[in-house]
């Protein structure tokens, strides 16, 4: 049995304070639902709304039942079973950040407005990246096309990647919503599995303070009845869209994942749904968000808590930097900031990839967060205590004679057994060592990255599912088959390109 670290900041009265509040924020003043489908299925199942505002007041006993209603337990699926990330309780998957307006070019080291093929290249390096198993579209291809974004994310990620692809962006036209049902009846085989084991699931965001967005509303819950889970995901800013304490931006956070919660679980009733942390700081000197304030890292903690009282799974923002390059401070924010979250006890740790508050994919970075990820899985994974992991017999045997530990056969078990970790990008041996290496970590994670690359086979989608999905995408573009955005998609993005 393994004994694993868990760090808690509430007490139990707290944490029942919270929810009492947010219950009765919900009551009394209610949250705008700014769809009608919306205000339309809280009207039939008795919730007062005005249809002129938009405002829903949801009654606490249908909160207390939405809550019951969504599971714990649930597996968000890999295609080829490789890879899934079962949400338990007990283990903490990794996952990309995403949609970055920005990457830093690995051939000019400039910052640049991202593309289809930074989007796809990064997919399938994070493809290759063991502790990754649930996929963000890293960047927003903004060549591609940004009316049809949802569509090109999806079908790149399904052609570059087995594992679990969970859209970032949300879908802004709620039409994109039977192209994308198509594309995982094209590579699933029938879309009826996504009750027990989804490939696909949703991010979707409320628009602090306390309203839901008409389009990604009406896709969502297109998108729910189809069993498609749904991680509703308030993104509010302390001290700007959420009150200036931690506390209170604790608080509203909470009441909108609530509101969230309730609509979802009236559409689909057992809807796998997680609930995910991210909000942001206002800097009041720069007057930008803040996704590495000791404020967000502190958030980490409760928001692990509410999550565990209602039994739904948490995603935690993490590896989250505001540095523009990767160096020194992207290091030990993406370090405090993964640390806070893996030792709340997350079921998914969201980060890897992406500086500058989430603007700017670099993807050497990607390989440094691999290591971050490792040794943050490794301290949350904890140990197992024993009398054979005490080494009681070894200890008595070595006691205070002339011998060593490192003649013992448990040691070399411990080693050949691969127990201890060992390191990819940091560096322990001598100065002498390392002055000879002659390389910094950034250059170590660059060479890693095309090694990888470069040996890397994904799990290649058949002929038939690639032409379908080609299909989809020409159909509802109206681009032509041939067309560079279109053809993009379908090409290796490293071997098929000069690098």
């Amino acid at each position: 049995m393994m004994t694993r670290p868990k760090i808690t900041m509430l007490s139990e009265k707290e944490v029942r304070m919270i929810h009492e509040a947010s219950v009765e924020i919900l009551a009394k003043t209610g949250a705008l639902y700014d769809n009608k489908t919306a205000l339309d299925i809280l009207a039939a199942h008795g919730e007062k709304v005005d249809r002129g505002t938009g405002v829903a007041w949801i009654r606490p006993e249908t909160i207390e039942k939405c809550i019951k209603s969504a599971p714990r337990k649930f597996v968000l699926a890999s295609r080829d079973g490789k890879n899934d990330a079962v949400l338990d309780g007990e283990q903490m998957h990794h996952m990309t950040d995403g949609q970055a307006s920005f990457t830093l070019d690995e051939k000019t080291g400039e910052r640049r407005t991202s593309t289809l093929h930074d989007l796809l290249l990064s997919t399938l390096l994070a493809d290759a990246l063991d502790p990754i198993k649930v996929m963000w579209s890293t960047v927003f291809p903004t060549d591609a096309s940004t009316d049809y974004r949802a569509l090109f994310e999806t079908a790149g990620s399904f052609m570059w990647s087995a594992k679990h692809f969970q859209m970032v962006g949300g879908v802004q036209d709620p039409d994109d919503v039977p192209y994308l049902l198509a594309m995982i009846d094209a590579v699933y085989g029938d879309r009826r599995k996504q009750r027990d084991r989804p490939i696909f699931s949703m991010v979707t965001c409320p628009v602090s303070p306390l309203k839901h967005d008409d389009a990604m509303t009406e896709a969502c819950i297109a998108l729910a009845k189809e069993w498609v889970p749904i991680v509703f995901w308030p993104m509010p800013l302390q001290g700007a869209t959420a009150p200036c304490t931690v506390a209170g931006t604790l608080l509203q956070t909470n009441v909108e994942f609530l509101s969230g919660l309730v609509l979802y679980q009236i559409v689909q009733p057992g809807l796998p749904m997680i609930y995910p942390a991210g909000p942001e700081t206002l800097d009041m000197k720069t007057s930008l968000a803040s996704t590495a304030s000791p404020e967000g890292m502190l958030l980490n903690l409760p928001f692990a808590q509410m999550t565990e009282f209602y039994g739904v799974p948490y995603m935690a923002g993490g590896i989250c930097s505001d540095a523009k390059i990767p160096g020194i401070q992207a290091g030990y924010e993406n370090m405090g900031t993964g640390m806070t979250a893996a030792l709340s006890g997350c079921d998914l740790l969201v980060g890897i990839g992406i500086l500058e508050d989430g603007n700017t994919l670099s993807f050497p970075q990607m390989v440094i967060d691999e290591e971050i990820c490792n040794i943050l899985s490794y301290v949350r994974n904890g140990m197992e205590v024993t009398r054979e992991t005490l080494m009681v017999d070894s200890i008595h045997r070595v006691a205070h004679s002339p011998n060593h530990h490192l003649g013992e056969p448990e040691t070399m078990d411990y080693i050949r057994t691969k127990k201890a970790y060992w390191p990819r990008i940091s560096f322990r041996g001598t100065y002498g060592d390392w002055k000879r290496r002659g390389k910094d970590e950034v250059q170590l994670a660059r060479d890693r990255m095309k090694e990888l690359l470069d040996k890397h086979e994904p799990a290649v989608l058949p002929a038939e599912v690639q032409k379908e999905l080609r299909r989809l995408l020409v159909k509802r573009t109206g681009f032509a088959d041939n067309d560079p955005r279109i053809e993009g998609v379908f090409r290796h993005p490293w071997k098929d390109y000069p690098h």
